[in-house]
């Protein structure tokens, strides 16, 4: 249903070009797993089609990740910067690290030779002046909210020739950054609403600044009865970072960036709630709900998305490499607090169990004797894991590493994990949903997800 019949124009930001890599995400935590549902792929800030630096108009854009910037490195994107930081004119196009030009209008003539055309007159490049772009190639931005915008013509280029024969081409000069929402002084960086780390982590402590400001984009009313401002901010906050709420998520991670990463470590465990509509609640309503296969299943009130620190995640990561066959699997335990009901996220004392899986992961010395032996049991099944939350409407999903499967169909056929075999998995015959896997390492399971009933 739309919000508004008309959407406002989005907010257009200088580029960055430095912030555009600084914030590039690196991690292991994606949680991806192949699943259906999940919207995990987003616009590159650079779209395919430049084939030539914009800047030396000699070498081929850089492009890392899938991402096609439009300078060939560091040097012509200082350049391009601080022409549209500034508002001056680009240079004429030259190599900067050779001083030649190898013009895409002719042949090169030798340093500081302009190219001739076929009549014998001299052609020389378009000049660019202040708050110009290069009039080809043109890179295309999304029309959003939270990408930043290369500077748009407000109507149509006109090129007139000057005296020495070159083309001249006029652009409007490009709006300049919005201040932070945070501190309201600096200006924002890349496509953040934000001027930096300390201000995201403030935003994220202490929620936004206005509550009748969109909680998307920060900078306009809210619609009456939602908390985005229009369609483009009610979708966007769909697939938004977990934690600054305010750019889009990289891809199936759940966080935007390496400033929102490092943020999130440094309370961990952490709980980031994705609420009702987010592409991550929806990836497990949807995965819980197939799981019941036709049985009413629990109604879902809340989903958040578990923070762990490095010290969980690489030994993790380092036994999938090496094994193999990860899979999402429910783990039901007891839940002796408030944890997950109305916001609150402070895991309480030792003695539940619900927060010391989250705060120590599981640990196998912990586990009790079970019927395959000392291990630690999940399922296939949210209704065979049901069975152990002890009526406390609290259930994890979890990351497992199967590895080499020991099948069972009998709880006799197997008390320890048989040699040459990483897991036990037990399918009693006709009754599927009383699967139960069983892991005998820590290395091989990790909380991902906490649903609340």
């Amino acid at each position: 249903m739309s919000l508004l019949h008309s959407q406002p124009a989005p907010l257009p930001t200088p580029i960055n070009v430095h912030n555009l890599t600084d914030d590039e995400f690196e991690d292991v935590d994606d949680d991806d797993l192949s699943l259906h549902g999940l919207d995990d792929e987003q616009d590159s800030l650079y779209q395919p089609g430049i084939d030539v630096c914009i800047v030396c108009r000699k070498r081929p854009p850089y492009s890392k990740g899938g991402k096609k910037y439009p300078t060939c490195g560091l040097t012509c994107a200082g350049v391009l910067e601080t022409a549209l930081n500034q508002h001056t004119p680009l240079p004429p196009p030259s190599s900067p690290r050779n001083g030649g030009f190898f013009s895409s209008f002719g042949s090169r003539r030798g340093r500081g030779g302009a190219p001739s055309t076929s009549s014998g007159t001299t052609r020389h490049p378009p000049q660019l002046m202040p708050g110009a772009f290069a009039p080809s190639p043109q890179p295309h931005y999304p029309q959003s909210h939270h990408l930043p915008r290369s500077p748009q013509p407000s109507r149509r280029p006109r090129g007139h020739h000057a005296p020495d024969g070159s083309t001249r081409v006029q652009y409007s000069p490009p709006q300049r950054s919005h201040p932070c929402v945070i501190c309201k002084t600096s200006s924002c960086y890349g496509g953040n609403v934000t001027c930096g780390a300390k201000c995201t982590e403030k935003l994220f402590t202490n929620g936004p600044p206005d509550p009748k400001m969109c909680n998307y984009c920060h900078r306009r009313p809210k619609v009456s009865g939602h908390d985005q401002c229009g369609d483009t901010c009610k979708a966007s906050a769909k697939v938004a970072c977990l934690l600054c709420k305010s750019r889009p998520k990289h891809k199936s991670y759940h966080l935007c960036g390496k400033t929102c990463k490092e943020i999130s470590v440094k309370s961990t465990p952490l709980l980031l709630e994705a609420p009702p509509g987010h592409a991550s609640y929806t990836m497990v309503e949807n995965k819980f709900k197939a799981a019941y296969a036709g049985v009413t299943a629990l109604t879902i009130k809340h989903v958040y998305k578990i923070i762990e620190n490095k010290s969980f995640l690489q030994p993790y990561d380092a036994y999938k490499n090496k094994v193999g066959n990860e899979v999402f699997r429910y783990h039901g335990t007891k839940r002796s607090c408030t944890l997950g009901i109305n916001g609150n996220t402070k895991l309480c004392s030792g003695s539940c169990n619900l927060c010391s899986i989250l705060r120590t992961s599981f640990k196998t010395s912990l586990a009790g004797n079970g019927c395959f032996g000392r291990g630690l049991y999940s399922s296939s099944s949210p209704q065979k894991a049901s069975g152990y939350m002890g009526g406390t409407g609290a259930m994890i999903l979890t990351k497992v590493v199967l590895g080499n499967v020991w099948d069972v169909c009998a709880r006799s056929h197997v008390t320890a994990l048989p040699s040459g075999y990483d897991s036990v998995v037990y399918n009693p015959a006709n009754a599927p949903s009383s699967n139960e896997t069983i892991v005998y390492t820590d290395d091989a399971i990790r909380p991902v997800f906490l649903i609340i009933f």
